[in-house]
């Protein structure tokens, strides 16, 4: 049952995650902009998988959380169009930490005229807020999203309504040390991989088999299931 639910969630924010840095920016209607930071701001939320924190490229006052590899990351290119990775992970959010959504800001010409030059200034910013961090935590949002519910659903995959961190305490040490690395070990339930990986973009599933597939974006990683337990991964 699990698998079909998460199955749902993939397939609503797979347009997102799958979209190119260099595609033409998505004009969010300015009715689905308000629908949206009135859906979310100052709202609470917990990390719902393992995010890594670097600085938001030229931006050294703001944190950026990713929920995937820098290898996968594609929110910035240069004038020549190459892809320019995020800065090194300071460190590593866990799964149920507590944030607050102070507001979501959409990139509109004043705003663009504010942002670092480098950064990823014509993309929706989600600003969080967390105890013991002076610098905002940032989540940036892909230029496919052009509805409220496209922006909530892609922000889902890395914030959640529920606190995790009862799931994640039951794990046993080895796999939540892994979490905290964001690595994977043999044996893990599918929410433990789901914590330490993220949400894949594709799901593939075998009922009578009892296995599944998981794909991320671009195909660099991958993991096999036999009666929802974790067999192999590359990445």
């Amino acid at each position: 049952m699990r698998g079909l639910r998460l199955a749902s969630l993939v397939a609503v924010v797979a347009v997102a995650l799958t979209a190119g840095g260099c595609a033409p920016l998505t004009v969010v209607p300015d009715a689905e902009r308000e629908r949206t930071q009135a859906a979310l701001e100052g709202q609470a939320r917990w990390t719902r998988v393992a995010l890594s924190v670097s600085p938001l490229f030229g931006d050294r006052g703001k944190l950026l959380l990713l929920d995937a590899p820098a290898a996968e990351v594609d929110l910035l290119r240069g004038p020549d169009d190459k892809i320019i990775p995020p800065p090194a992970a300071e460190r590593i959010l866990p799964p149920g930490t507590p944030v607050r959504i102070e507001r979501v800001e959409f990139p509109t010409g004043l705003i663009i005229a504010t942002r670092a030059v480098m950064s990823p200034r014509y993309l929706p910013w989600v600003y969080l807020k967390a105890a013991g961090e002076e610098r905002p935590y940032v989540i940036v949002l892909s230029h496919a999203s052009a509805s409220a519910d496209a922006l909530l659903a892609e922000l889902d995959r890395m914030l959640t309504r529920d606190d995790p961190s009862r799931a994640l305490a039951a794990l046993p040490r080895e796999q939540r040390d892994a979490i905290g690395r964001r690595e994977l070990v043999e044996g893990m339930g599918e929410r433990a991989v789901e914590m330490a990986w993220g949400l894949p973009e594709k799901i593939r599933m075998d009922r009578p088999a009892a296995t599944a597939e998981w794909t991320w974006p671009a195909g660099k990683r991958r993991a096999w299931f036999q009666d929802e337990k974790l067999l192999r991964w590359e990445r």
